[in-house]
């Protein structure tokens, strides 16, 4: 899928939102929120934390649409991001082969070479079967008016995700956002955005005044519910009510966040500095959330966060999610300079026109 003008705002935002994505892995799989006690400064400070990058994945799906819509279709793009994931399934259960033996079994063997029938990244499993939809989405994009998609995208979201969190009801299937059918609304609301939401008499500012605010209620609700639930149940519950990608103020918060950098003027210099490592973000997501990482490594490895000064914990959580994000981006450099080498986008593109041109024979 070929871009129409590349909008370093729009890559920035990428790649903050794959830093939120290690953020949240940390928080959660790294055990700090279920770490801290209950209504500690510890245990709040992880959850502001956790309410302002809990957008990160509905942003990242917000860009497919917005950047894709109206673009060139290439089936050559699915192919080399799937050559991606099976390169890191591969070589991370290699790896861990070598050091730690009883972590690899014959079915992990398996599910490496077979990274989206096995779902081993629920994300890319879902983006996948996304893919195969994205010229009929972009179909609706282009040829609809703007009061249809309001009416056709305000319906859908009406329902999955006002009404869905409403009731805490998952009757359409989308599993708490976990799924292709909230990525395909994600997709259309992006591929929205890009035509007709930015407001060029806005200034930036204002979307990100409007995702703090949404941020705010996010962990606000949270807070509320559980002491409420505290006050007559005698135990905190259902803290997680908003905290969720279909939740309407998480999605907010996204579309605050891409109408902000789409918006934001990048200076010289910083475009170069994004146009580098912009490459690397989704073998980020790749690197530290392969599974045999996030059960061997990650988890539960930094609850001792949750004992730190509350003052602490979020430069503390900060430090470490950009180690890793940037350790991450240099093994992906790396695998970057040797797709170069073996030209593996250049065979694709051949291998694609010869099934363009066989399909028109």
């Amino acid at each position: 899928m070929d871009g129409k003008q590349r909008n370093y705002g729009i890559d920035a935002l990428r790649m903050l939102s794959m830093f939120m994505v290690v953020i949240l892995h940390l928080l959660n799989v790294g055990g700090i929120i279920n770490a801290a006690g209950k209504f500690t400064g510890q245990y709040e400070a992880a959850n502001v934390l956790q309410a302002a990058v809990f957008c990160a994945v509905d942003v990242y799906a917000l860009i497919s649409g917005y950047v894709w819509v109206g673009a060139k279709y290439r089936y050559r793009n699915i192919i080399e991001l799937w050559a991606q994931v099976v390169f890191y399934t591969v070589s991370v259960s290699a790896v861990f082969c070598v050091f730690l033996p009883s972590s690899v079994s014959a079915m992990g063997w398996l599910k490496a070479v077979m990274p989206v029938i096995f779902n081993q990244y629920w994300y890319f499993s879902s983006y996948f079967a996304l893919f195969l939809f994205i010229p009929l989405m972009n179909i609706i994009l282009e040829k609809a008016t703007k009061r249809q998609l309001q009416l056709y995208i305000g319906i859908i979201l009406f329902f999955f995700c006002g009404m869905q969190t409403l009731f805490f009801s998952d009757a359409f299937g989308t599993d708490d956002g976990y799924s292709v059918i909230w990525l395909m609304i994600l997709y259309l609301a992006g591929g929205y955005l890009r035509k007709y939401g930015s407001l060029k008499s806005a200034k930036p500012v204002r979307y990100l005044l409007g995702y703090f605010a949404f941020t705010f209620l996010t962990w606000l609700s949270k807070l509320l519910i559980e002491l409420l639930t505290l006050h007559f149940l005698g135990e905190p519950r259902a803290g997680n009510y908003f905290m969720s990608y279909k939740s309407p103020t998480v999605f907010l918060a996204a579309v605050c966040l891409v109408l902000f950098f789409a918006n934001l003027k990048i200076p010289p210099f910083w475009k170069k500095i994004i146009g580098f490592l912009s490459p690397m973000t989704f073998g980020v997501y790749l690197i530290h959330s392969h599974p045999l990482v996030l059960t061997n490594i990650m988890e539960k490895s930094f609850v001792g966060y949750a004992a730190l000064p509350c003052i602490a914990v979020i430069p503390a959580v900060l430090g470490t999610a950009a180690g890793i994000y940037f350790v991450c981006s240099g093994i992906d450099f790396i695998r970057l300079r040797l797709f170069k080498m073996l030209r593996v986008r250049q065979r694709l593109d051949a291998f694609e026109q010869r099934i363009k041109t066989r399909l028109s024979e």
